[in-house]
């Protein structure tokens, strides 16, 4: 089960992604000069380069920001404005990012239901996500051994 849960941790690196400029653009539509133009601003970074070659890339997060300020644009606001906006959002992204990436301990089957190992709520206990097929998600806490047997026991 570790195993699984290490993948899915790497799905979620956000990292491995990068985009060349002419692909950032059609994913967002933004044009490539408006892109050099963002990134002059400091509104986005391109990502260095170790290969030696000079055309620019961009991460994912950096995708997720141009989307959030072409958003904010098209709603009206000024670029600062929505470069400001982008950011903040980034900011509270960077939380989620961090509690998926280190709080899922793995998948369980609770009830016949799929449920997500939210990990340690206190020394005794695990906090359970549980997942029915409809419905809103129900949380549970289970004793840390019976949490980590459920967990070991969940299928591949």
């Amino acid at each position: 089960m570790a195993e699984f849960t290490n993948e899915m941790r790497k799905f979620f690196d956000i990292q491995r992604l990068v985009f060349r400029i002419g692909e950032l653009s059609a994913m967002t539509d933004v044009s490539a000069r408006q892109l050099r133009y963002w990134e002059k601003k400091g509104l986005i970074a391109s990502q260095a380069r170790e290969d030696g070659q000079q055309a620019r890339v961009y991460t994912f997060k950096t995708f997720v920001q141009v989307s959030m300020i072409k958003y904010f644009l098209d709603e009206g606001y000024t670029l600062e404005a929505a470069g400001h906006q982008a950011r903040s959002r980034q900011d509270r992204m960077k939380y989620i990012h961090r509690f998926i990436s280190s709080g899922l301990q793995g998948f369980a089957t609770v009830d016949g239901q799929m449920a997500i190992n939210l990990g340690a709520f206190d020394a005794d206990q695990t906090l359970m996500a549980i997942l029915p097929e409809s419905g809103p998600t129900q949380y549970r806490l289970f004793p840390n051994d019976e949490a980590q047997l459920l967990t070991q026991a969940a299928p591949n």
